[in-house]
Protein backbone atom coordinates (compact mmCIF):
# COMPACT_ATOMS: atom_id res chain seq x y z
CA UNK A 1 0.00 0.00 0.00
CA UNK A 2 1.56 3.24 -1.35
CA UNK A 3 1.80 6.18 1.47
CA UNK A 4 0.62 9.65 0.08
CA UNK A 5 3.31 12.20 1.14
CA UNK A 6 2.08 14.76 2.80
CA UNK A 7 0.70 18.18 1.35
CA UNK A 8 2.99 21.82 2.25
CA UNK A 9 -0.59 23.01 3.15
CA UNK A 10 -1.29 20.49 6.11
CA UNK A 11 -4.76 21.85 6.72
CA UNK A 12 -6.12 20.99 3.00
CA UNK A 13 -4.44 17.96 2.74
CA UNK A 14 -6.07 16.42 6.02
CA UNK A 15 -10.11 18.28 5.86
CA UNK A 16 -10.89 15.70 3.11
CA UNK A 17 -9.69 13.03 5.48
CA UNK A 18 -11.76 14.40 8.53
CA UNK A 19 -14.92 14.31 6.48
CA UNK A 20 -14.09 11.08 5.42
CA UNK A 21 -14.05 10.11 9.24
CA UNK A 22 -17.33 12.09 10.42
CA UNK A 23 -19.03 10.26 7.41
CA UNK A 24 -18.64 6.82 8.25
CA UNK A 25 -18.95 8.00 11.75
CA UNK A 26 -22.17 9.29 11.36
CA UNK A 27 -23.16 6.24 9.19
CA UNK A 28 -22.34 4.23 11.73
CA UNK A 29 -24.40 5.98 14.48
CA UNK A 30 -27.30 5.92 12.44
CA UNK A 31 -26.99 2.21 12.07
CA UNK A 32 -26.88 2.03 16.24
CA UNK A 33 -29.74 3.94 16.41
CA UNK A 34 -31.76 2.24 14.21
CA UNK A 35 -30.58 -1.57 16.06
CA UNK A 36 -31.27 0.48 19.82
CA UNK A 37 -34.91 0.48 20.36
CA UNK A 38 -35.16 -3.31 19.71
CA UNK A 39 -31.74 -4.35 21.87
CA UNK A 40 -32.91 -1.71 24.46
CA UNK A 41 -36.56 -1.90 24.25
CA UNK A 42 -38.20 -1.81 27.72
CA UNK A 43 -40.35 -4.92 28.83
CA UNK A 44 -43.51 -5.37 29.83
CA UNK A 45 -45.46 -7.59 31.86
CA UNK A 46 -47.84 -9.10 29.19
CA UNK A 47 -45.71 -9.49 26.81
CA UNK A 48 -42.72 -10.69 28.69
CA UNK A 49 -43.25 -11.07 32.29
CA UNK A 50 -46.80 -13.25 32.12
CA UNK A 51 -45.46 -15.90 29.94
CA UNK A 52 -42.26 -16.31 32.59
CA UNK A 53 -44.99 -16.59 35.46
CA UNK A 54 -47.29 -18.77 33.87
CA UNK A 55 -44.31 -21.58 32.88
CA UNK A 56 -42.58 -21.60 35.98
CA UNK A 57 -44.91 -20.17 39.13
CA UNK A 58 -48.57 -20.94 38.19
CA UNK A 59 -48.03 -24.55 39.00
CA UNK A 60 -47.92 -23.94 42.52
CA UNK A 61 -49.33 -19.93 42.17
CA UNK A 62 -52.94 -21.33 42.25
CA UNK A 63 -56.01 -21.25 43.95
CA UNK A 64 -55.62 -25.23 44.98
CA UNK A 65 -51.79 -24.85 45.60
CA UNK A 66 -49.58 -24.28 47.87
CA UNK A 67 -49.18 -20.61 47.65
CA UNK A 68 -50.96 -17.39 46.74
CA UNK A 69 -52.99 -17.53 43.17
CA UNK A 70 -51.70 -16.06 40.12
CA UNK A 71 -54.57 -17.25 38.13
CA UNK A 72 -55.47 -13.33 37.78
CA UNK A 73 -53.14 -11.82 35.46
CA UNK A 74 -54.09 -8.07 36.63
CA UNK A 75 -54.16 -9.13 40.47
CA UNK A 76 -50.77 -10.70 40.21
CA UNK A 77 -49.84 -7.70 38.42
CA UNK A 78 -50.06 -5.60 41.43
CA UNK A 79 -47.57 -7.23 43.26
CA UNK A 80 -45.20 -6.16 40.59
CA UNK A 81 -42.38 -5.08 42.95
CA UNK A 82 -41.90 -8.22 45.10
CA UNK A 83 -42.24 -10.42 42.34
CA UNK A 84 -39.10 -8.92 40.66
CA UNK A 85 -37.41 -8.51 43.74
CA UNK A 86 -37.93 -12.21 44.16
CA UNK A 87 -37.19 -13.57 40.99
CA UNK A 88 -33.67 -11.47 40.76
CA UNK A 89 -32.74 -12.50 44.05
CA UNK A 90 -33.54 -15.84 43.04
CA UNK A 91 -35.64 -16.67 45.83
CA UNK A 92 -38.83 -17.42 43.14
CA UNK A 93 -39.05 -20.44 41.66
CA UNK A 94 -37.92 -21.86 44.38
CA UNK A 95 -34.63 -23.92 43.56
CA UNK A 96 -32.58 -24.49 46.59
CA UNK A 97 -29.53 -26.14 45.14
CA UNK A 98 -26.47 -23.90 44.76
CA UNK A 99 -25.00 -24.10 40.81
CA UNK A 100 -22.16 -25.06 40.22
CA UNK A 101 -21.64 -28.43 41.75
CA UNK A 102 -24.24 -30.85 39.84
CA UNK A 103 -26.87 -31.29 37.11
CA UNK A 104 -30.10 -32.14 38.11
CA UNK A 105 -33.49 -32.98 36.99
CA UNK A 106 -36.17 -30.82 36.75
CA UNK A 107 -34.24 -27.61 37.92
CA UNK A 108 -36.48 -24.94 38.28
CA UNK A 109 -34.15 -21.98 38.57
CA UNK A 110 -34.20 -19.29 35.79
CA UNK A 111 -31.17 -18.35 33.38
CA UNK A 112 -29.34 -15.53 33.79
CA UNK A 113 -30.97 -13.95 29.95
CA UNK A 114 -34.46 -14.13 31.82
CA UNK A 115 -33.21 -12.09 35.06
CA UNK A 116 -31.73 -9.59 32.88
CA UNK A 117 -34.82 -8.96 31.09
CA UNK A 118 -36.80 -9.02 34.57
CA UNK A 119 -34.40 -6.39 35.89
CA UNK A 120 -34.77 -4.26 32.74
CA UNK A 121 -38.31 -4.24 33.42
CA UNK A 122 -37.97 -3.26 36.97
CA UNK A 123 -35.70 -0.02 36.00
CA UNK A 124 -38.74 0.45 33.28
CA UNK A 125 -40.75 0.90 35.88
CA UNK A 126 -42.75 -2.12 35.64
CA UNK A 127 -45.12 -1.16 32.59
CA UNK A 128 -47.88 -3.13 32.12
CA UNK A 129 -48.43 -3.57 28.66
CA UNK A 130 -51.56 -4.68 26.84
CA UNK A 131 -53.36 -7.16 28.00
CA UNK A 132 -53.48 -10.73 26.08
CA UNK A 133 -54.52 -14.33 26.97
CA UNK A 134 -51.85 -16.33 29.10
CA UNK A 135 -49.65 -18.53 27.11
CA UNK A 136 -50.63 -22.48 26.92
CA UNK A 137 -47.11 -23.38 28.73
CA UNK A 138 -46.98 -26.22 30.14
CA UNK A 139 -45.99 -25.78 33.70
CA UNK A 140 -42.65 -27.26 35.18
CA UNK A 141 -44.27 -27.44 38.46
CA UNK A 142 -44.59 -31.10 39.78
CA UNK A 143 -42.67 -33.86 37.79
CA UNK A 144 -43.77 -34.39 34.52
CA UNK A 145 -44.83 -37.88 33.40
CA UNK A 146 -46.45 -38.54 37.03
CA UNK A 147 -49.52 -40.88 36.68
CA UNK A 148 -51.01 -42.95 39.48
CA UNK A 149 -51.44 -46.11 39.24
CA UNK A 150 -52.96 -46.68 42.63
CA UNK A 151 -54.47 -44.42 45.06
CA UNK A 152 -55.01 -44.87 49.29
CA UNK A 153 -56.68 -42.68 51.80
CA UNK A 154 -55.34 -42.47 54.14
CA UNK A 155 -57.50 -40.93 57.18
CA UNK A 156 -61.50 -41.56 58.49
CA UNK A 157 -63.84 -40.15 56.90
CA UNK A 158 -64.40 -37.45 59.40
CA UNK A 159 -60.68 -36.50 59.10
CA UNK A 160 -58.43 -36.31 62.51
CA UNK A 161 -57.90 -32.83 64.41
CA UNK A 162 -54.51 -32.53 65.56
CA UNK A 163 -53.76 -32.41 69.30
CA UNK A 164 -55.04 -28.96 70.01
CA UNK A 165 -52.28 -28.92 73.61
CA UNK A 166 -49.42 -28.73 71.70
CA UNK A 167 -48.13 -26.58 68.76
CA UNK A 168 -46.17 -30.77 67.31
CA UNK A 169 -48.90 -33.31 66.70
CA UNK A 170 -46.79 -36.66 65.69
CA UNK A 171 -50.08 -38.82 64.78
CA UNK A 172 -48.99 -42.13 62.46
CA UNK A 173 -52.04 -43.68 60.31
CA UNK A 174 -52.38 -47.59 58.91
CA UNK A 175 -52.93 -47.77 55.95
CA UNK A 176 -53.32 -51.77 54.28
CA UNK A 177 -51.14 -52.33 50.80
CA UNK A 178 -53.91 -52.96 48.39
CA UNK A 179 -52.18 -54.88 45.81
CA UNK A 180 -52.68 -58.75 45.61
CA UNK A 181 -49.25 -59.37 43.62
CA UNK A 182 -45.31 -58.54 44.18
CA UNK A 183 -44.63 -55.15 42.69
CA UNK A 184 -42.22 -52.16 42.85
CA UNK A 185 -43.19 -48.64 43.94
CA UNK A 186 -41.90 -46.56 40.70
CA UNK A 187 -43.52 -43.29 41.73
CA UNK A 188 -44.90 -41.23 44.89
CA UNK A 189 -47.43 -38.51 45.20
CA UNK A 190 -48.29 -36.94 49.18
CA UNK A 191 -51.97 -35.09 48.87
CA UNK A 192 -52.34 -33.64 52.48
CA UNK A 193 -55.88 -32.27 52.94
CA UNK A 194 -55.00 -29.41 55.09
CA UNK A 195 -51.80 -27.95 54.03
CA UNK A 196 -52.45 -25.30 56.70
CA UNK A 197 -51.93 -28.54 59.67
CA UNK A 198 -49.48 -30.69 57.67
CA UNK A 199 -46.01 -29.84 58.06
CA UNK A 200 -44.54 -33.15 56.83
CA UNK A 201 -45.27 -36.46 55.81
CA UNK A 202 -43.20 -39.94 55.87
CA UNK A 203 -44.32 -43.23 54.37
CA UNK A 204 -42.60 -46.74 56.42
CA UNK A 205 -43.25 -50.07 54.53
CA UNK A 206 -44.15 -53.11 57.19
CA UNK A 207 -43.12 -56.25 55.87
CA UNK A 208 -46.54 -58.42 55.37
CA UNK A 209 -45.60 -60.96 58.65
CA UNK A 210 -45.57 -57.99 60.85
CA UNK A 211 -48.40 -55.77 59.56
CA UNK A 212 -50.85 -57.66 62.39
CA UNK A 213 -48.49 -56.46 65.18
CA UNK A 214 -48.97 -53.10 63.65
CA UNK A 215 -52.75 -53.24 63.70
CA UNK A 216 -52.71 -54.29 67.65
CA UNK A 217 -50.32 -50.60 68.07
CA UNK A 218 -53.31 -48.80 66.48
CA UNK A 219 -55.95 -51.02 68.35
CA UNK A 220 -54.43 -49.88 71.90
CA UNK A 221 -54.66 -46.73 71.38
CA UNK A 222 -57.56 -44.23 71.67
CA UNK A 223 -58.74 -42.14 68.36
CA UNK A 224 -57.48 -42.45 65.07
CA UNK A 225 -53.96 -43.52 64.74
CA UNK A 226 -51.24 -43.65 67.73
CA UNK A 227 -48.75 -40.78 68.66
CA UNK A 228 -45.36 -41.78 67.02
CA UNK A 229 -42.44 -39.07 67.41
CA UNK A 230 -39.97 -41.61 67.08
CA UNK A 231 -40.64 -42.83 63.75
CA UNK A 232 -43.27 -45.90 62.86
CA UNK A 233 -43.27 -47.16 66.45
CA UNK A 234 -45.82 -45.41 69.11
CA UNK A 235 -43.76 -43.53 71.32
CA UNK A 236 -46.04 -45.51 74.12
CA UNK A 237 -42.96 -48.42 73.36
CA UNK A 238 -40.68 -46.31 75.00
CA UNK A 239 -42.26 -46.45 78.64
CA UNK A 240 -40.48 -48.79 80.51
CA UNK A 241 -43.51 -51.05 81.67
CA UNK A 242 -45.32 -50.96 78.22
CA UNK A 243 -42.33 -52.33 76.56
CA UNK A 244 -41.60 -54.92 79.22
CA UNK A 245 -45.30 -56.14 78.55
CA UNK A 246 -45.10 -56.28 75.19
CA UNK A 247 -41.40 -58.24 75.23
CA UNK A 248 -43.06 -60.77 77.58
CA UNK A 249 -45.99 -60.83 74.95
CA UNK A 250 -43.75 -61.41 72.16
CA UNK A 251 -40.33 -61.75 72.84
CA UNK A 252 -37.99 -59.77 70.92
CA UNK A 253 -41.04 -58.05 69.68
CA UNK A 254 -39.72 -54.56 69.75
CA UNK A 255 -36.32 -55.24 67.62
CA UNK A 256 -38.40 -57.18 65.12
CA UNK A 257 -40.91 -54.64 64.61
CA UNK A 258 -37.86 -52.00 64.03
CA UNK A 259 -36.47 -54.38 61.81
CA UNK A 260 -39.97 -54.63 59.90
CA UNK A 261 -40.17 -51.47 58.12
CA UNK A 262 -38.76 -49.35 56.24
CA UNK A 263 -38.71 -45.60 54.40
CA UNK A 264 -40.83 -45.77 51.59
CA UNK A 265 -41.18 -42.40 51.16
CA UNK A 266 -42.02 -38.68 51.82
CA UNK A 267 -43.36 -35.90 50.94
CA UNK A 268 -42.67 -31.88 52.32
CA UNK A 269 -44.04 -28.18 51.48
CA UNK A 270 -42.45 -27.95 47.69
CA UNK A 271 -42.19 -31.51 46.55
CA UNK A 272 -45.07 -32.52 44.54
CA UNK A 273 -45.54 -35.84 42.35
CA UNK A 274 -42.46 -37.73 41.95
CA UNK A 275 -40.96 -39.78 39.49
CA UNK A 276 -38.38 -42.48 40.53
CA UNK A 277 -35.41 -42.59 37.77
CA UNK A 278 -36.12 -44.86 35.27
CA UNK A 279 -35.54 -48.91 35.55
CA UNK A 280 -35.77 -48.63 39.57
CA UNK A 281 -38.11 -49.09 41.99
CA UNK A 282 -38.55 -50.23 45.62
CA UNK A 283 -40.38 -53.68 46.29
CA UNK A 284 -43.72 -54.24 48.04
CA UNK A 285 -45.00 -57.76 49.01
CA UNK A 286 -48.80 -58.59 48.81
CA UNK A 287 -49.98 -58.13 52.61
CA UNK A 288 -47.82 -55.81 53.69
CA UNK A 289 -49.26 -52.00 55.30
CA UNK A 290 -47.96 -48.57 55.22
CA UNK A 291 -47.48 -46.28 58.47
CA UNK A 292 -47.95 -42.97 57.91
CA UNK A 293 -46.21 -40.66 59.70
CA UNK A 294 -48.43 -37.20 59.53
CA UNK A 295 -46.38 -34.13 61.48
CA UNK A 296 -49.00 -31.70 62.25
CA UNK A 297 -48.66 -27.92 62.99
CA UNK A 298 -51.58 -27.46 65.43
CA UNK A 299 -50.65 -23.91 65.90
CA UNK A 300 -50.69 -22.47 62.76
CA UNK A 301 -54.48 -23.10 62.14
CA UNK A 302 -56.06 -23.46 65.65
CA UNK A 303 -59.35 -25.84 65.46
CA UNK A 304 -58.41 -26.86 61.99
CA UNK A 305 -58.78 -30.73 60.69
CA UNK A 306 -57.28 -32.62 58.30
CA UNK A 307 -59.57 -34.20 55.75
CA UNK A 308 -58.97 -36.25 52.67
CA UNK A 309 -55.00 -36.69 53.15
CA UNK A 310 -54.68 -39.20 50.08
CA UNK A 311 -51.36 -41.03 48.75
CA UNK A 312 -50.79 -41.84 45.02
CA UNK A 313 -48.41 -44.31 43.93
CA UNK A 314 -46.65 -45.52 40.36
CA UNK A 315 -46.76 -49.26 40.63
CA UNK A 316 -44.62 -51.71 38.35
CA UNK A 317 -44.44 -55.24 38.35
CA UNK A 318 -40.73 -55.65 37.92
CA UNK A 319 -37.89 -53.30 37.88
CA UNK A 320 -34.52 -53.79 36.57
CA UNK A 321 -32.73 -52.27 39.42
CA UNK A 322 -33.90 -52.72 42.70
CA UNK A 323 -33.94 -49.02 45.03
CA UNK A 324 -34.52 -48.31 48.17
CA UNK A 325 -34.87 -44.63 50.29
CA UNK A 326 -31.12 -43.88 53.01
CA UNK A 327 -32.61 -41.80 55.53
CA UNK A 328 -29.36 -40.38 56.66
CA UNK A 329 -29.24 -38.85 60.24
CA UNK A 330 -27.93 -39.07 64.04
CA UNK A 331 -30.69 -40.84 65.82
CA UNK A 332 -29.18 -39.32 69.37
CA UNK A 333 -29.75 -35.90 67.82
CA UNK A 334 -33.28 -36.20 67.91
CA UNK A 335 -33.25 -36.65 72.11
CA UNK A 336 -30.62 -33.95 72.14
CA UNK A 337 -32.39 -32.19 75.29
CA UNK A 338 -31.27 -35.33 76.72
CA UNK A 339 -27.73 -36.34 75.13
CA UNK A 340 -26.73 -33.20 74.31
CA UNK A 341 -25.41 -33.84 70.84
CA UNK A 342 -27.38 -31.16 69.10
CA UNK A 343 -27.42 -27.88 71.03
CA UNK A 344 -27.31 -24.80 69.41
CA UNK A 345 -26.52 -22.03 72.31
CA UNK A 346 -28.55 -18.74 72.00
CA UNK A 347 -27.54 -15.89 69.59
CA UNK A 348 -25.23 -18.78 68.15
CA UNK A 349 -24.29 -20.39 64.33
CA UNK A 350 -23.35 -24.01 65.12
CA UNK A 351 -22.50 -27.01 62.43
CA UNK A 352 -23.40 -30.43 62.85
CA UNK A 353 -22.21 -33.66 60.96
CA UNK A 354 -22.44 -36.75 60.22
CA UNK A 355 -20.82 -39.24 57.89
CA UNK A 356 -21.69 -43.22 57.07
CA UNK A 357 -19.61 -45.95 55.67
CA UNK A 358 -21.37 -47.22 52.65
CA UNK A 359 -19.37 -50.77 52.40
CA UNK A 360 -20.59 -51.17 56.08
CA UNK A 361 -24.21 -50.64 55.39
CA UNK A 362 -24.10 -53.23 52.47
CA UNK A 363 -26.26 -56.26 54.82
CA UNK A 364 -28.72 -53.66 55.35
CA UNK A 365 -29.12 -52.47 51.09
CA UNK A 366 -29.52 -56.31 50.87
CA UNK A 367 -32.18 -56.58 53.07
CA UNK A 368 -34.31 -53.34 51.83
CA UNK A 369 -33.81 -54.80 48.39
CA UNK A 370 -34.01 -58.46 48.52
CA UNK A 371 -30.75 -58.90 46.33
CA UNK A 372 -28.67 -60.97 48.27
CA UNK A 373 -24.91 -58.73 49.29
CA UNK A 374 -22.74 -61.36 47.69
CA UNK A 375 -24.83 -60.56 43.94
CA UNK A 376 -24.77 -56.72 44.51
CA UNK A 377 -22.30 -54.99 41.67
CA UNK A 378 -22.35 -51.56 42.78
CA UNK A 379 -24.92 -48.98 44.21
CA UNK A 380 -26.40 -46.10 41.94
CA UNK A 381 -26.62 -43.00 44.37
CA UNK A 382 -29.18 -40.94 42.62
CA UNK A 383 -30.52 -37.85 44.66
CA UNK A 384 -30.06 -35.97 47.89
CA UNK A 385 -32.54 -34.11 50.04
CA UNK A 386 -31.26 -31.88 52.73
CA UNK A 387 -33.70 -31.79 55.61
CA UNK A 388 -33.50 -29.41 58.52
CA UNK A 389 -36.36 -27.13 60.56
CA UNK A 390 -36.81 -23.78 60.93
CA UNK A 391 -33.39 -22.63 62.29
CA UNK A 392 -31.80 -24.12 59.09
CA UNK A 393 -29.14 -21.63 57.73
CA UNK A 394 -27.18 -23.63 55.02
CA UNK A 395 -26.51 -27.47 54.19
CA UNK A 396 -24.04 -29.63 52.07
CA UNK A 397 -24.27 -33.17 51.26
CA UNK A 398 -20.97 -34.65 50.06
CA UNK A 399 -20.01 -38.01 48.86
CA UNK A 400 -16.03 -38.34 49.41
CA UNK A 401 -15.04 -41.26 46.65
CA UNK A 402 -12.17 -44.04 47.61
CA UNK A 403 -9.98 -41.87 45.34
CA UNK A 404 -9.56 -39.49 48.04
CA UNK A 405 -12.23 -36.87 45.71
CA UNK A 406 -14.54 -35.24 47.59
CA UNK A 407 -17.82 -34.08 45.56
CA UNK A 408 -20.34 -31.54 46.59
CA UNK A 409 -23.93 -33.43 45.53
CA UNK A 410 -25.61 -30.50 46.96
CA UNK A 411 -25.09 -27.12 48.61
CA UNK A 412 -27.78 -25.09 50.34
CA UNK A 413 -26.24 -22.21 50.60
CA UNK A 414 -29.72 -20.55 51.84
CA UNK A 415 -32.24 -22.86 53.32
CA UNK A 416 -36.02 -22.36 53.25
CA UNK A 417 -38.31 -24.52 55.51
CA UNK A 418 -41.31 -23.98 52.73
CA UNK A 419 -39.77 -25.25 49.96
CA UNK A 420 -37.64 -29.01 49.93
CA UNK A 421 -37.61 -31.44 47.35
CA UNK A 422 -35.41 -34.46 45.87
CA UNK A 423 -32.32 -33.25 44.10
CA UNK A 424 -32.17 -35.97 41.31
CA UNK A 425 -28.80 -36.02 39.58
CA UNK A 426 -28.74 -35.97 35.44
CA UNK A 427 -26.80 -38.57 36.01
CA UNK A 428 -26.59 -41.45 38.69
CA UNK A 429 -23.13 -41.56 40.74
CA UNK A 430 -22.42 -45.52 39.93
CA UNK A 431 -20.00 -46.68 43.10
CA UNK A 432 -18.38 -49.82 42.31
CA UNK A 433 -18.66 -52.70 44.91
CA UNK A 434 -14.70 -53.30 45.86
CA UNK A 435 -14.83 -49.66 46.35
CA UNK A 436 -17.48 -48.79 48.60
CA UNK A 437 -15.41 -49.85 51.46
CA UNK A 438 -13.61 -46.47 51.15
CA UNK A 439 -16.63 -44.62 50.48
CA UNK A 440 -18.60 -42.32 52.49
CA UNK A 441 -21.57 -40.44 52.23
CA UNK A 442 -21.60 -37.04 54.74
CA UNK A 443 -24.39 -34.42 55.51
CA UNK A 444 -23.28 -31.31 57.32
CA UNK A 445 -25.84 -28.77 58.67
CA UNK A 446 -25.47 -25.25 59.92
CA UNK A 447 -28.03 -23.83 62.20
CA UNK A 448 -28.39 -20.33 63.28
CA UNK A 449 -30.16 -19.48 66.55
CA UNK A 450 -31.31 -15.69 67.04
CA UNK A 451 -32.96 -16.38 69.90
CA UNK A 452 -32.80 -15.79 73.92
CA UNK A 453 -33.23 -19.51 74.66
CA UNK A 454 -30.95 -22.74 73.69
CA UNK A 455 -32.40 -24.80 70.75
CA UNK A 456 -32.00 -28.58 70.74
CA UNK A 457 -32.36 -31.09 68.13
CA UNK A 458 -35.05 -33.27 68.57
CA UNK A 459 -38.64 -34.00 66.84
CA UNK A 460 -40.76 -30.66 67.35
CA UNK A 461 -41.06 -27.55 65.00
CA UNK A 462 -39.21 -25.39 67.47
CA UNK A 463 -36.23 -28.45 67.40
CA UNK A 464 -33.99 -28.93 65.08
CA UNK A 465 -33.33 -31.61 62.87
CA UNK A 466 -30.40 -32.76 59.87
CA UNK A 467 -31.19 -35.47 57.47
CA UNK A 468 -30.24 -36.40 53.73
CA UNK A 469 -33.23 -38.55 52.19
CA UNK A 470 -30.88 -40.63 49.48
CA UNK A 471 -32.86 -42.80 46.44
CA UNK A 472 -30.12 -45.71 46.13
CA UNK A 473 -30.13 -48.14 43.25
CA UNK A 474 -28.63 -51.99 43.52
CA UNK A 475 -27.05 -53.13 40.02
CA UNK A 476 -27.16 -57.25 40.78
CA UNK A 477 -25.13 -59.87 39.26
CA UNK A 478 -27.78 -62.16 36.98
CA UNK A 479 -28.66 -65.27 38.90
CA UNK A 480 -27.06 -67.13 36.07
CA UNK A 481 -23.41 -66.11 36.59
CA UNK A 482 -23.94 -67.31 40.94
CA UNK A 483 -24.64 -70.59 39.45
CA UNK A 484 -21.97 -70.65 36.93
CA UNK A 485 -19.58 -69.60 40.08
CA UNK A 486 -20.67 -72.45 42.15
CA UNK A 487 -22.07 -69.70 44.92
Amino acid sequence: MRIPRPSPSRRSATAPALDSAAAVAAVALAFLSALAPTALAAQDYYADIRPVLVENCVGCHTAEGVAWSMDDAEATYERHRMIARMMDDRRMPPWLAEPGHQDYVGDLSLDDETLAMVRRWAESDFPRGTPRPDPAIASRMGHHGFESDLSLDVLPAEGYLPNQESSDDYRCFLVDWSETEPGYVTGFRADPGNRNVAHHVVVYAVQPDMWSRFREFDEAEPGAGYQCFGGALPDRMGQRSVAAAYEERYPGGLRAASNANSWLAHWAPGMDGHVFPEGTGIRMEPGAGLVVQMHYYSSTAPGESDVGTRLDFMVEPTVERPAFHLAQTRNDWLVSERSGTMVIPAGSQKSFHVADNLGRMLNYFAALTKVPAERIEALELHSANLHMHSFGHSGEITLHRDTGEVETLLSVPRWDLAWQRDFTFAEPKVLARDALDDTVLAVRCTFDNPTDATVFGGYGSAEEMCFNFAYIAVRAAPVSSEAGEGR
